[in-house]
């Protein structure tokens, strides 16, 4: 009798387990919530990228082409950015829709091919895995990255972020932890609808454009670049929220100087890229002596008042080398 009362019990408390997990179940397909138990909240959203997500007025659609039969490491930064999208999406109210795509999917290599060339296009860059089939190896190509869409507007993002010397794994980990800031950063471009102007000043020895291009292409994303000339005119600089002086070779006059000044009094922003010693690199290649000569553009004066002082400091580097630079893949590498 007593063997019965048990077993009964025993089911009882089993069918009450089941009927707990199938209602967790449920509840959680229409709930969506994370909870970050790191203890430098690794996993929580910043405050501006949750102002940024709650302001959405339409929809953002995210097509991310990270589908398919991958290694390890590529599943956890599929995975991971599911995850990422799912966290905007239930901040969003529903402004947040993605998908996720196999461009390698169709059989016909002409299809393929024609979807990858149209990837490329769109600003997408292919990687190429190396598989090991049995005895042999196969290469496969995905494209680590998403389309976002936003009112009419779209932008690529490359979700893995390649850096010469890291490894696969440290890429990957990298690439997986800046996941907020690349998508909202993204979604923050999409919805600029007037940017703001900022420009390089010339006219005394600075970097010319050719030599600022890297530079002038990244802050095109985010600004109107221009370049101007000051030439002691008092409105020069109207209608700028910023200016970058870069490595200037020649004096500014004090008019350029009060020009300048009156522009950062009123709000205006400054980036001084300033040598205090001038040393050749023709004269560093050429012979293992080199004499640093002081780098006097008149600035000293104005940086100083504001709480600036550029030293007549060279500085060794024992890490120097020459700068890799990528000329074509070897598989992946």
């Amino acid at each position: 009798m007593e063997k019965s009362r048990n077993k009964k019990k025993d089911l009882l408390n089993l069918f009450y387990a089941i009927l707990i997990i199938t209602l967790i179940n449920i509840i959680g397909m229409f709930l969506y919530k994370r909870f970050d138990l790191t203890a430098e909240k690794r996993y929580t959203l910043s405050a501006a990228t949750k102002n940024l997500i709650n302001g959405l007025d339409n929809i953002v659609y995210v097509k991310v082409y990270l589908e398919g039969d991958f290694p390890a490491g590529f599943k956890r930064l599929r995975n991971s950015t599911k995850e990422m999208l799912d966290e905007f999406r239930a901040i969003s109210k529903e402004n947040i829709q993605y998908e996720f795509i196999n461009p390698s999917e169709d059989s016909d290599e002409k299809v393929r091919k024609s979807i990858y060339e149209q990837l490329t296009k769109q600003g997408l860059q292919y990687t190429n895995l190396e598989i090991k089939e049995g005895d042999g190896k196969s290469e496969q190509i995905i494209f680590p990255g998403a389309i976002i869409t936003y009112k009419g507007k779209e932008t690529p993002l490359q979700l893995l972020k390649s850096r010469v010397g890291a490894q696969p794994e440290e890429m990957l980990n990298s690439s997986i932890q800046q996941l907020e800031y690349e998508l909202a950063n993204s979604i923050r471009k999409l919805g600029m609808n007037i940017k703001q102007k900022i420009a390089f000043v010339e006219g005394h020895g600075e970097l010319d454009e050719f030599q600022v291009k890297d530079i002038t292409n990244s802050l095109s994303e985010y600004y109107d670049v221009e370049r101007i000339r000051i030439n002691g005119q008092i409105n020069a600089l109207k209608g700028f929220t910023g200016i970058v002086i870069a490595k200037p070779d020649s004096f500014f006059s004090e008019k350029d100087k009060y020009i300048v000044d009156q522009f950062l009094m009123r709000g205006g922003k400054i980036l001084y890229f300033v040598d205090g010693v001038q040393a050749s690199m023709d004269s560093l290649q050429t012979s293992s002596n080199a004499v640093g000569v002081t780098h006097n553009v008149n600035l000293d004066d104005q940086l100083f008042k504001y709480g600036v002082r550029i030293n007549n400091n060279l500085v060794l580097d024992l890490q120097a080398s020459p700068i890799p630079i990528v000329t074509g893949y070897i598989g992946n590498q």
